[in-house]
Order: C-alpha cells, then structure tokens, then sequence
C-alpha cells in the first residue's frame, strides 16, 4: 500500500521545520494506528470514570473558581459548549493563516500523546479542517497564558461546532457555509473535549515556533551580510582567527568567527594575515626612525561592529538555540488539564497548560533579534559616514554628493525601526496580572511575548534589507573584481531585482524588494550551497 505524502503527528517528535511545512507550505498531516489507539484508550478510560461518578475537574465539575459545583452527567455536553461560547472572546486583528494552521497543528500533536481524553472523531475532525483549508478567524488580543490560550483556542473550538467565521479559499465566512462546502459536519462537544481544545500552549507554541525559525534565518542572513560590509568598509581578517576564539569557547562565537573566515575568503579587500604583518613591520621601522609618537591612519584594528562580530552575533546564535530547545519541547508536550494516564489509571490534574516556559524564551527571541538589528544598523552608519568609512562617498551618494542625497534618507528607516524594536523588547513574561478571582494568580503572558518576538522580527527584516543595499553599493564603489566569491554571489542576487543606487529612484521600493529577498531565505540556500562547511 502506498504511504501518504505529508507529516505523520506523534506527539513525540515533530520539529519547527515541519511546522514550518504545515503552516506555510500546506503539508497535510496525518495519525498513525497507534496514536489512534491511544487517544482512543485515554477517552474510553475518562468515559468508565464517568460511569463510575467519579469527580473530575471540567468534566463532573465547574471551570476555575466553579471548581466547587458539582455537575451532573446530563449537563456535560452543555458545559463544554457553554465554556467554548463564553471564552471565544479574544478581539483585534486576526492572528495570520500560517500561524492559525500551526496552532491547529500543534494542538493535534497534542492530542497524539493520548492524554487528553478526547473523542478521536473530534481529533480527525480538526484535522479534516487543516488539510482542507478551513482556518478559524482568530483574533489576536486577549490571552495571558495561564491555563494556556484559552481565549483565542476557544475560536478554534467554535469551529468544531459549526459556529463562528474561518477563512476558507481566500474569503471570511461562517464556519457552516465552508463545513458544507467540503461535506463535513460540525461536532456535538463531550465530556472534557471544550476543555482539552482550550486548555494548553497551543497559539504561543504555534506563533513563537514561526519566529524562531525566521529569526534563525536573520541571524544566519546577519552573518552573510556582515561579511559584505566588513569588505566594503576594508574591514580585517584578524579578529576571526580560530586561536582567538578557542579560548573563549562559546559555541556560537566560534561558529560565526569560522563563517566569517569562509565568506571573506578570496576578498581583495580585507586586511588579511600578511597584509597586515607588511603594514605593521612598516609601521615599526617608522616608528625606529621617528624616535617619537607617530600618529597613523592605517585601520590597525576596527571598530567593534566589526571586531567583535563573532562575540556579538554569537551570543545571539547561542540565545536562538536555547529558544529553540525550548519550543520544540513545547511542541511535543501535553499541556492540557487534567492528564489522563491509562497505564496507571490516573487523572493528573497539575499546570502543563502554563506559558511560563515558552514565555521566557520569547523575550530572549525578542531580544537576540533586536541585537541582529542593533549590529546592522551601527555597520549601516559606518558605511554611509564618511569620517569612518575608509574614502566611500558621503551617503554613498558618489561623486555629486549633495545634489543627490544617496541613502541619507533611508538611513532613517533602520534608525527609528532599532528604537522601535528596544521598545518592544520589554519583557512580557514577567508582567503577570492576577485574574479569574485569583485562580489564575500568576500568569505567563506567553503569547504577548510570541506576538513581540513577531513584531520585532518583521522590523529586523527592513534593518537588514537596508545594510544589505548599501554593502553592495560599497563594494561595487571599491570595485567588484575584488569582492569575495561568496560576496560576488550575494551582490549578484541582490542585482537580479535592485539596480544600483539611481538619483531618480524611490527608495522605499528597492528596500521592500531587499526586504522580500531576505524575507525569503534565498540567501542563506545560495550561500549554502555554495560555500562549503559553513555553520548553518
């Protein structure tokens, strides 16, 4: 029999890439036989509970401070609907298609660990929704990642039983109208499943997940871009020198001093190991002769948004991997509540449903980001001043600086995108506020965070597009037959969509086109398959 194309959800093992591919690539996903079988085995052992009257939180019991009320068999299926209604409350914007399909994705993934207890026809159900396009209208604003997304998941949920809008072949309409489009039908809530579709990480998850892969591909796009202007501004090979950094062995700093190395290869430009002993031995015999102090002009070491490049964009690349650890164990958690555990048969009733551990990590994304941004910008004021770049025109406005005002006003651009993306870094995951009469007394505010960490990625994308033009308006100014083989490659495919810099062009447009070019990862697969054993 002949296997089905796409992502088959374990709850064990799925990775960012795959989420990736569900959520913007539209891979359809699938359960295998023994997932079923276990998500089957929690709910036949919730539904003997209930046999037995046993009491059990949000299934024979009121939801958060109602915890105390008791209720009978008979209202079950009305307590979850009535919990789905009340909590579809979020308001705002709507959360994008690909971050609503990897909530949806998540949350199934969930569902795949077996202890959620739900029916598998509602499991197949959400499923059916993802694979076939449907996507519930998801506003953005209002959860505080306590007992998870409660409030944008209940929009999830509404669709499950055929009420609220999704978004379905480009258009917004009632979830009834696409449910009949593709023949489905809506679902009749049980016993604890508004519960379990509620009560967990999901939106946080899906939303922070999203982010930290683009921003792995910004750090990884900083690195390349570097590179370009570190020649344009006649920049040294010295400061990433192996020895350097073996003795200050952060993993990170090493992998970027190494990729560095390799994307200035070649390059006529820099001040590489024997250039700099000729200049140096120069100096000394000078100095002999002089007798006294003798002041210099030769670069003998750069500045730091040079230099330290390998300590700086290391750091953030040892920041992004800790965030990604901690999202892909997220991603293949059971952050419900209750858990139900077959083997022991027992019903956990804890806090996996809480946003603290991804919250953390998405103020750390949301820093490391802003430091990708914080870098670009100060090598971008170093290549348009002309008191510190090394002979290039003021603004790189060539030889009629003044009439033309070269890339003086776009300099703005990332000047005041830095500001913005400092403001945004303020920590959300300590900004707890207690709710629900106290029930929810310390909440995380995760998915506040993933929102921040989106934002300011979005504006670490223009901050880069911007350095990305004006590093190849500098070499091209020193001459590209000097550049570096992997600089040639980066300056050719910015070339492909933006001509040099023209007195009569609209700058905004070149910008939004280097934007969709970073925005595309296209960089970092040329490069990739280009130069060899780069750290990626």
């Amino acid at each position: 029999m002949k296997a089905r194309a796409g992502i088959v959800l374990e709850g064990l093992n799925l990775t960012p890439e795959q989420l990736v591919g569900v959520a913007r690539g539209g891979e359809r996903v699938f359960l295998n036989k023994e997932v079923e079988r276990r998500i089957s085995a929690s709910r036949e052992m919730l539904e003997k509970w209930i046999k037995e009257e046993k009491i059990v939180y949000g299934v024979t019991t009121g939801f958060g401070p109602f915890v105390s009320v008791l209720i009978p068999t008979k209202y079950q299926s009305q307590l979850q609907h009535n919990l789905i209604r009340s909590h579809s409350a979020n308001v705002g914007p709507l959360f994008s298609r690909e971050e609503v399909r990897a909530a949806m994705t998540l949350r199934v993934n969930a569902f795949a660990k077996g202890c959620s207890a739900v029916r598998l026809t509602t499991v197949n159900l959400l499923l059916e929704l993802l694979n076939r396009g449907i996507h519930p209208c998801i506003p953005e604003w209002g959860s505080v990642g306590a007992s998870g997304d409660l409030t944008p998941s209940a929009h999830v949920a509404l669709t499950l039983m055929g009420e609220g809008k999704v978004e379905y072949k480009g258009k917004i309409m009632a979830s009834a109208k696409a449910f009949k489009s593709e023949g489905l039908k809506p679902i009749e809530l049980a016993a604890k499943e508004g519960l379990a579709l509620i009560n967990g990480t999901t939106m946080m998850t899906g939303v922070g997940g999203l982010q930290t892969h683009d921003v792995w591909n910004l750090e990884y796009q900083a690195e390349i871009i570097s590179a370009l202007s570190i020649e344009g501004l006649l920049g040294s090979l010295e400061p990433f020198h192996p020895s350097g950094h073996k003795v200050k062995p952060h993993p990170g700093q090493i992998a970027v001093a190494k990729n560095l190395c390799k994307l200035l290869k070649g390059s006529k430009l820099v001040w590489d190991a024997r250039k700099l002993e000729e200049v140096r031995s120069s100096l000394q015999k000078k100095m002999k002769e002089n007798g006294d102090v003798l002041e210099t002009n030769i670069p003998i070491q750069n500045t730091y948004s040079l230099r330290a490049t390998p300590q700086i964009l290391g750091a953030v690349r040892d920041a992004i991997t800790y965030v990604k650890q901690q999202v892909v164990i997220e991603m293949n958690s059971a952050n419900d509540n209750p858990l139900f555990f077959t083997e022991e048969n027992l019903a956990y009733q804890g806090a996996n449903f809480h946003g603290q551990p991804l919250a953390l990590p998405m103020d750390v994304l949301s820093i490391a980001a802003t430091e990708i941004a914080v870098l670009s910008e100060r090598r971008l004021n170093k290549i348009l001043d002309r008191s510190r770049n090394n002979g290039l025109s003021a603004f790189l406005a060539g030889d009629r600086s003044g009439l033309h005002c070269g890339y003086e006003g776009a300099q703005y651009i990332p000047t005041s995108l830095v500001a913005e993306c400092r403001t945004l870094c303020n920590p959300a995951s300590i900004q707890s506020i207690p709710s629900n009469e106290e029930n929810q007394d310390v909440v995380s505010m995760g998915l506040v965070a993933a929102r921040k960490a989106r934002e300011i990625k979005n504006r670490v994308e223009y901050v880069l597009a911007v350095e990305l033009l004006a590093a190849c308006e500098a070499v091209e100014a020193r001459g590209i037959e000097k550049v570096s083989p992997a600089g040639k490659l980066v300056h050719q495919e910015v070339r492909k969509v933006i001509p040099p810099y023209n007195s009569s062009r609209v700058m905004h447009e070149s910008i939004e086109k280097s934007r969709d070019l970073i925005h595309s990862g296209k960089l970092v697969g040329l490069i990739k398959s280009r130069v060899k054993d780069l750290e990626m």
